[in-house]
């Protein structure tokens, strides 16, 4: 389901998607197919929030993170085991993911110190140039299946502690993750409506770049999903962040070496770091 102003809430079309374990093919559980409505219900939440959230001081927010933080680490085991549950990816690399998103919420609490601002004179006649961050309101974040702990995180810990609240649309190959990632964060003591997360497919998505209270997205996904999410926002005037893949070549010496098979076969597809193509040394001389 939903979690939307600190409750579980079905979705308003009350259908599912079947969620599937990739090893086997077995259904491991359902996942909300969200409308408009439900992201309505989840932006509006995120919005009334964001008065009282962005009134507190930095550092206080920073507290809330470092508390998360802590219950990553508590749980480490548990989130990968989910990430092998759902993704397919093997312990280690389950929990490998876990602790790079785990980074972010690191620097994330370091952003008292970093977010300061500056004031520098600029001219000899006195004046001054001024720089701050202030939160903008709502940012809808938009993950893919690949990383189901890691990409949510590039976004999360950065907009809470920069004062900003948060909608976030998991992709429904992976939910399983990120819904009880949203229960450390109440457990972490986040304001209801501080955090929420909508599931669903292309109708949430689209419902949450088109909604009027959502000042910034966030989206890593495929390029040509990327480029569409990119234009829209910007029709929008909206603050957008929009990842797609990579196009990596990889020159090794040994075309039937270890690293070969472990790019091709141990993650094939899956990472934007991986190899599109590939040449033998001795191709390139």
């Amino acid at each position: 389901n939903n979690y939307i102003d600190g409750r579980i809430v079905p979705p308003a079309s009350n259908q599912y998607l079947d969620v599937v374990n990739p090893a086997t093919s077995a259904p491991i559980g359902k996942v909300a197919l969200s409308t408009t409505a439900d992201v309505d219900a989840a932006v509006s939440a995120a919005h009334a929030a964001f008065p009282s959230w962005k009134s507190k001081t930095t550092k206080s927010r920073a507290a809330h993170m470092l508390k998360f933080h802590a219950l990553v680490r508590t749980h480490a085991a548990e989130l990968a085991r989910l990430i092998v549950l759902e993704n397919g990816k093997n312990f280690a690399e389950a929990l490998a993911d876990v602790a790079k998103g785990n980074e972010t919420v690191e620097y994330a609490c370091t952003l008292p110190q970093l977010s300061r601002g500056n004031i520098d004179v600029v001219s000899g006649g006195g004046i001054t140039c001024r720089d701050r961050r202030d939160p903008l309101g709502v940012v809808a974040s938009i993950a893919p299946f690949n990383f189901p702990f890691m990409v949510p995180h590039w976004t999360l810990p950065i907009a809470l502690v920069a004062g900003n609240t948060i909608v976030l649309k998991p992709s429904e190959k992976v939910p399983l993750t990120m819904y009880r990632v949203v229960e450390m964060l109440e457990e972490a003591g986040f304001p209801k409506g501080v955090v929420n997360l909508v599931n669903g497919t292309r109708e949430a998505v689209e419902g949450l770049i088109d909604h009027p209270l959502v000042r910034a997205v966030t989206f890593v996904g495929s390029s040509p999903v990327a480029e569409i999410v990119s234009r829209r926002c910007r029709e929008l005037n909206k603050r957008c962040t929009a990842l797609g893949g990579a196009k990596n070549v990889s020159s090794v010496r040994n075309c039937n070496s270890y690293f070969i098979l472990w790019e091709r076969y141990v993650r094939p597809n899956t990472s934007c770091l991986l190899e599109e193509r590939r040449g033998c040394f001795e191709d390139f001389q």
